[in-house]
């Protein structure tokens, strides 16, 4: 299940996604089911969404300039980002990387 996420203490501890979204924007839209099945897949990986327009200290707190950004933390430290529309394969790449510590 993707959670929304409001505050940094969600994602300081262990292996974590954040999409950075907006309502109005299609590819976040899209991007949501591939998330949703990659928090199915990765029990041990927290994954969470951020709406820029209500969280606007989040998202400045992380750089966002545009959505959809995706981030693997690993306890609260940015490992892999994308910007725009990735497929799941990417995405699953990214958590696979920073998940075997390359």
């Amino acid at each position: 299940m993707v959670h929304e996420v409001t505050n940094l203490s969600a994602v300081r501890n262990g292996n974590c996604v954040l999409d950075f979204y907006t309502t109005t924007c299609a590819p976040c839209k899209a991007l949501h089911p591939v998330l949703e099945e990659i928090s199915d897949e990765f029990k041990d990986v927290t994954v969470g969404r951020v709406e820029v327009t209500k969280n606007p200290v989040l998202s400045q707190a992380f750089g966002i300039m545009s959505v959809p950004t995706v981030m693997v933390l690993q306890n609260g430290k940015i490992k892999e980002v994308s910007r725009g529309f990735h497929n799941k394969t990417t995405l699953v790449s990214m958590i696979r990387k920073v998940l075997s510590g390359s």
